[in-house]
């Protein structure tokens, strides 16, 4: 049993560094100028090694692009709670510095805005697998809250709604990372997605 956790263990250590490593040069290099070897070396495991961990380089960019929307996810179950735990609370306000969050990390976060910059043409059609599976719970939650308390339109769709307003973050965070100006790029998709928003406010 100790032999196993042992090798576990050290498994665990080496995904880490590969990941790591990676995210050192998909932000100092760019995912494109940043090979398998580049990794393998920067991590001081072998290519057979990485290969046994991901199956490619796609595969370790889908997973620190599911990584980044864990961050996301959390900003909306946090939105949600506080929501939630104070009725008399202006909602819409909440929901208002959740999309800043949410946005802010585009142009504070180097890799973020990396990974956010290339995930549609890297990932193709896992890109919405993935932005369904880590954010549209929390963000269907958020949106039943609101509902709940009344602070929605009742004939608002909340499933369609949620999966509108996951398209619009993205591309918000999309838009803001390819931006030459991503502080005044952050304003105004701040405020777009915000009057979106008051659109199905009650």
């Amino acid at each position: 049993m100790k032999l196993t956790t042992r090798r576990q263990m050290y498994a665990d250590q080496t995904r880490e560094a590969l990941l790591a490593s990676s995210r050192e040069l998909f932000v100092s290099n760019g995912f494109t100028a940043t090979s398998v070897e580049a990794i393998t070396q920067r991590a001081l495991v072998s290519k057979g090694t990485f290969y046994h961990h991901f199956k490619d380089k796609k595969a370790i960019f889908a997973e620190l692009y599911a990584e980044q929307l864990q961050h996301i996810a959390a900003v909306g179950e946090e939105a949600a709670g506080a929501i939630a735990a104070s009725p008399e609370a202006p909602a819409l306000a909440a929901v208002a510095e959740l999309t800043l969050k949410v946005l802010r990390r585009t142009v504070d976060d180097s890799l973020h805005r990396e990974v956010m910059a290339l995930a549609p043409s890297v990932l193709g059609e896992q890109f919405r697998r993935i932005n369904e599976e880590v954010v549209l719970p929390p963000l269907e939650r958020l949106l039943e809250v609101l509902s709940d308390r009344g602070d929605l339109k009742p004939d608002v769709p909340l499933a369609t709604m949620a999966q509108l307003l996951l398209a619009s973050l993205c591309e918000g965070n999309h838009i803001i990372a390819g931006s030459a100006d991503a502080e005044l790029e952050l304003e105004r998709t701040s405020r777009a997605l915000n009057l979106m928003v008051s659109g199905i406010a009650n």
